[in-house]
């Protein structure tokens, strides 16, 4: 899924700094443009609707697109016209940099640290803890990155997320003006060297999108083509202005009409960037370039009320994600419209008064006022670290909620297995007996990993060794769909790497297992017992009996799950007031959706040859199933997946596959 967060280039420089009328400071910069604010402006007002109300504009996340753009155009020109003019001091810049970003995103990391405190269990300020180092540290976006995996908690469950585009930008402010200077010392050519990066960068975007978008959205390097394309137009508008404008009301409309189609068009499940990300992109340089005359920029982009926004751009955007996720966090789902409206109004108040009285006064301030702004940046990112080591408790910390929270870490695999290669395919194995057992699946598969560890280790002559090939969120049956959409190409590897495996003669018996539910019927309103399945229990078909002529197969049906196993809600009251572990409900009765599928499954997988294992007929009773242990724990790490402890006390039905 995309992130909601990760939509808006965070600062734009606030977003443009360099199209403050005035201030006598060394740097010269470009002429005030107040349709470049509006532009700001859109871009921000795009992100808050889609954070707020994502169905009323699901493309909304192309603001990034052109706050880039117009980063690249402003930052580039200040660099090119400045080292051209003898006149460009990297200190000099930098500060102004520090003056600019520093002072509201001091505010809001501060802000989201006490609220975190307040708000937060103990492991979720941990993980606030490290995104506010990170941010501070102009490092989000690398950080989110190794986040999105399987099991990384919901994006609006980060008041931080957002700060992934400043850390992109901020990244693009420290490696162009060093990489510029250095050009203009050897005498290359600026325009040169910036449509190399634009294109390398372009180059790296569409094929990371295809093979790894995480990747894509998150990484500096297919995301400085966008700051490049800003940049290019600000060498032509330096040295050749009379071939920006060709005719200034079409570019305007043009350019306005290629963000609105990909406005239109866009939503979480596209390729983004990409190709796609071209749209906004062009038609935000088509805007920039047709000029400030130029009709709409005139009458709609520089009207007072859209160039308003525009200014309090950077400190709205760091305000509004930080109240919508602490609003998400602490109701536990999606608030009512009525609280998101008011918490757009409370961000455009607060954005206001940040604007008004922090950040213009810091950009009044002279180099001390950067030098005092660094410091607190340091203190506040330290100050997140030792939050993330868990050495400061928040408010509910209490003893009885120590141990759910200590149930939502709990995740074994691969403990105890040693990752080796077999047939050319990185496995996780455990030896034991002559004969091989080949376990494929999802993290439903994973989860059983400490029973097989442990059986194995207390018995390796009574059962055969284990390999296990997984990969979290893809199915292993080819032709089924998939629940990880960021890793396409890791789920196309991980399946025919799954149809290699099987097949091998020194293969005595394969298991197969996954959250079934997730690839069957997720993607459907209708329950299993109504959906035509056929195409995917033919797929499941079709794979067990290329299989099970040569031998033995084990399909592993899936534990009960949803919201009633989820440690978290075994708590009463609420996190604004206080919160109390409320009596167990001991057992819950198992799901009809999930029993429709079961049955269909087993019936599926038998007809074609295979042994079915069941764990609800081994661990509920009359479809009555365990949410916690007869002393209190919690059997759950989250709402679909045992902990090791009690697939080891209890998936005894897995040691099954494992005899001989």
């Amino acid at each position: 899924m995309r992130d909601p967060a990760a939509s808006l280039d965070v600062r734009a420089l606030e977003g443009s700094a360099s199209l403050e009328p005035t201030e006598a400071r060394h740097l010269t910069h470009p002429r005030y443009r107040p349709d470049i604010d509006g532009l700001r402006g859109l871009a921000v007002l795009m992100a808050v609707i889609y954070h707020a109300f994502p169905k009323t504009l699901p493309g909304g996340f192309i603001g990034v697109e052109l706050f880039f753009v117009v980063s690249g155009y402003l930052i580039s020109t200040i660099v090119f016209g400045n080292l051209e003019n003898g006149s460009f001091s990297i200190a000099e810049f930098y500060a102004r940099r520090v003056r600019r970003i520093f002072p509201a995103l001091v505010l809001v990391l501060a802000a989201g640290l006490a609220l975190g405190w307040y708000i937060l269990f103990v492991d979720e300020q941990q993980t606030l803890g490290k995104h506010v180092a990170a941010g501070a540290g102009f490092i989000s976006n690398f950080v989110l990155w190794t986040e999105a995996s399987y099991f990384d908690s919901d994006a609006t469950s980060k008041p931080f997320l957002h700060l992934w585009s400043l850390g992109v930008e901020e990244q693009f402010y420290i490696f162009w003006p060093l990489l510029l200077v250095l050009v203009w010392r050897k005498k290359y050519n600026f325009l040169a060297i910036t449509v190399l990066i634009a294109v390398l960068s372009f180059s790296a975007s569409i094929l990371m999108v295809k093979s790894d978008p995480v990747a894509a959205f998150y990484s500096p390097w297919a995301r400085f083509w966008e700051l490049m394309m800003g940049g290019i137009l600000a060498y032509v508008a330096l040295h050749h202005p009379e071939r920006l404008r060709i005719n200034a009301n079409w570019q305007s409309a043009i350019g306005l009409l290629m963000i609105a189609i990909a406005l239109g068009l866009l939503n979480k499940k596209a390729a983004f960037p990409g190709w796609w990300a071209v749209l906004p992109t062009i038609g935000t340089c088509l805007v920039i370039s047709a000029g400030p005359g130029a009709w709409l920029n005139r009458k709609f982009l520089s009207s007072r009320p859209v160039v308003w926004v525009g200014l309090i751009s950077y400190p709205l955007y760091l305000w509004h994600w930080l109240l919508l996720s602490f609003a998400w966090i602490a109701r536990g789902k999606t608030p009512p419209p009525g609280v998101r409206g008011a918490l757009v109004m409370v961000s455009f108040l607060l954005a206001y008064l940040t604007y008004r009285f922090v950040e213009k006064r810091a950009r009044a301030a002279g180099n001390t006022m950067a030098v005092a702004l660094v410091a607190v940046m340091i203190c506040l990112g330290l100050t997140g670290l030792v939050t993330y080591s868990g050495a400061i408790s928040p408010r509910n910390d209490s003893k009885a909620i120590g141990p759910i929270l200590e149930a939502l870490h709990d995740w074994d695999y691969p403990d105890g297995f040693e990752k080796t290669v077999f047939a050319g395919v990185s496995v996780r194995s455990i030896p034991a007996g002559e004969k091989t057992v080949l376990f494929i699946g999802d993290s439903h598969l994973e989860q059983y990993g400490p029973r097989v560890v442990q059986s194995l280790e207390s018995n390796p002559d009574q059962y055969n060794s284990a390999i296990f090939l997984t990969s979290p969120g893809c199915s292993p049956i080819p032709g089924t769909a998939q629940t990880n959409s960021y890793h396409v190409e890791t789920c196309r590897v991980f399946r025919e790497q799954v149809a290699e495996l099987v097949l091998r003669p020194e293969i005595s018996a394969v298991v197969i297992a996954a959250g079934w539910s997730m690839y069957f019927v997720e993607s459907s309103s209708q329950a299993p017992e109504n959906l035509d399945l056929s195409f995917e229990l033919n797929a499941l078909q079709t794979f067990i009996e290329s299989i099970v002529s040569q031998k033995k197969v084990y399909v592993l049906l899936d534990n009960p799950s949803g919201p009633p196993f989820e440690p978290r809600h075994f708590f009463v009251g609420t996190r604004l007031t206080s919160l109390t572990v409320k009596p167990f409900q001991e057992q819950v009765t198992l799901d009809k959706d999930q029993n429709a599928l079961r049955l269909r499954l087993a019936e599926a997988a038998a007809a074609a040859g295979a042994l079915v294992i069941d764990p609800v007929e081994h661990l509920c009773v009359n479809n009555r199933c365990p949410v916690v242990t007869a002393d209190g724990r919690p059997i759950y790490k989250d709402d679909n997946h045992y902990r090791p402890f009690y697939v080891k006390e209890n998936a005894g039905f897995v040691d099954l596959t494992l005899q001989n």
